[in-house]
């Protein structure tokens, strides 16, 4: 385990990293491009490189998906270290919220005014590949680049798509995170290590009201929004490691799956969890109404050191089989219409580099992707960190990436299982109608393509 007697060894290097992480515009809005325009006129000169071959000033755009501090810290501090890097180059960032980054992407690129480099979703990949400007990056980065070695196959694999390499990963990883004060108050000393023992602490976790309303849920689960979420390391605990097939057909009325849904009704039904968490971003464990969670992303821990306050949190290997649990995040890539191709691809190398790695992880809170990368992001807490760094290798993503994604979660399994939750539908009749209503939404997508 990577985990202990790293805080005094990594702090040359948390120094370097956090100071990066300092500084630059905290607005979460589109000013920053401006801002940073006008830097760029100010400062543009010409560079030299470690030979001392001189290169006339270039000027890459990059996007990056996302609101609030650390995503500006990181993507000033991905733009501070190419320039360090190499000095001709100059980064013009845009830091853009999630709500509006994809449409705001097909904006741009049906207009040709799309970023030389950008963050793309796990998910969405698929279809800003299918779209033709994704650069395929195994043809253009160099045969002995490390990150074929640094960087665990089951990571590079989520940046990957129909046999080829889109980009690579910052990673969102995600542990059982439960509050050590609760446990304390509840009498329990050790996270839970299987299903069994889960159901068993959320009843002793769940705490109501007089009139018997859910006032801190036992375990967190989501029932609106990103229910897959939920229902994945659930999966992993009945032992399904996937929700569909090579070909993207659907593994929902698998035996595991129907048990896997009749196990997280009952939390529902049994009164055990705060039912009106709707996303991630609004967890009802982050917003400390849940004891426990399976569905936090480890990108969330910064944000909890000034609400819930790190001390009280606790992080364990998921109760799975292998400890593992959903993998995602987001993926680094190119826009294969980028002027400056060769520059692009240096700038692109020091971001998804061991330096680049590292700022993601102290700046944003992305699991970094890198081995080597990992004792800086170690060493901010060992107990917390490391234990989120030890999943990485092993965590899975739903099957292939696929590029029905968004039929499936938003048109068949949502409204779906929101009526199995609530009881509108039994279980098995539920995801049999998901299933029909994916393969019809997969059908039209086909036609329409």
């Amino acid at each position: 385990m990577l985990k202990k007697g790293l805080a005094w060894t990594m702090a040359a290097i948390m120094m370097f990293s956090l100071a990066a992480c300092q500084g630059g515009s905290t607005t979460g809005s589109e000013t920053t491009a401006a801002q940073t325009k006008a830097e760029v006129r100010e400062t543009e000169s010409e560079g030299t490189d470690s030979s001392g071959e001189k290169h006339e000033p270039v000027t890459i755009t990059m996007w990056w998906p996302g609101s609030g501090e650390g995503y500006e810290q990181l993507a000033k501090g991905f733009a501070d270290l190419v320039h360090e890097t190499y000095d001709w180059i100059t980064i013009d960032y845009l830091v853009v919220p999630w709500g509006d980054y994809d449409s705001k992407m097909n904006v741009a690129f049906a207009g040709g005014t799309a970023p030389d480099i950008f963050g793309v979703g796990m998910n969405p990949l698929p279809n800003y590949v299918q779209t033709g400007n994704l650069l395929e990056l195994e043809n253009y980065l160099p045969k002995d680049w490390d990150g074929w070695e640094d960087i665990p196959q089951n990571v590079l694999e989520c940046g990957s798509f129909e046999g080829h390499f889109y980009g690579v990963m910052m990673c969102d990883v995600r542990p059982l995170i439960y509050r050590k004060d609760l446990f304390e108050k509840a009498g329990l000393t050790e996270a839970p290590k299987n299903k069994e023992e889960l159901w068993d602490y959320a009843q002793k976790l769940t705490e109501r009201d007089e009139n018997g309303k859910v006032t801190l849920a036992g375990f967190q689960i989501g029932t609106t929004g990103y229910v897959d979420n939920t229902l994945y390391p659930i999966a992993l605990m009945h032992g399904q490691d996937r929700l569909w097939d090579n070909d993207y057909n659907l593994l929902m009325l698998e035996p595991a799956m129907l048990d896997t849904v009749e196990y997280a009704k009952r939390f529902v039904t049994e009164g055990l969890c705060d039912y009106s968490d709707a996303t991630i971003g609004t967890s009802a464990f982050a917003a400390g109404n849940a004891a426990m969670s399976l569905n936090t992303s480890c990108n969330e821990l910064g944000n909890m050191r000034e609400t819930l306050r790190l001390e009280k949190i606790g992080i364990a290997v998921p109760p799975t089989e292998g400890g593992s649990n959903f993998l995602g995040g987001t993926i680094v890539s190119v826009n294969n219409k980028a002027e400056n191709m060769e520059d692009v691809l240096l700038a692109y190398q020091v971001m998804t580099g061991t330096k680049g790695c590292e700022l993601a992880g102290l700046c944003a809170g992305f699991c970094p992707p890198r081995k080597s990368s990992l004792p800086a992001y170690i060493a901010q807490d060992p107990d917390i960190y490391g234990v989120v760094a030890d999943i990485l290798p092993t965590a899975k993503t739903y099957g292939p990436l696929n590029p029905y994604f968004a039929d499936f979660r938003n048109l068949a399994l949502l409204p779906w299982m929101e009526k199995i939750y609530y009881g509108k539908v039994e279980v098995k009749e539920g995801l049999e109608n998901a299933c029909r209503d994916y393969d019809e939404a997969r059908k039209l997508r086909d036609e329409n393509n």
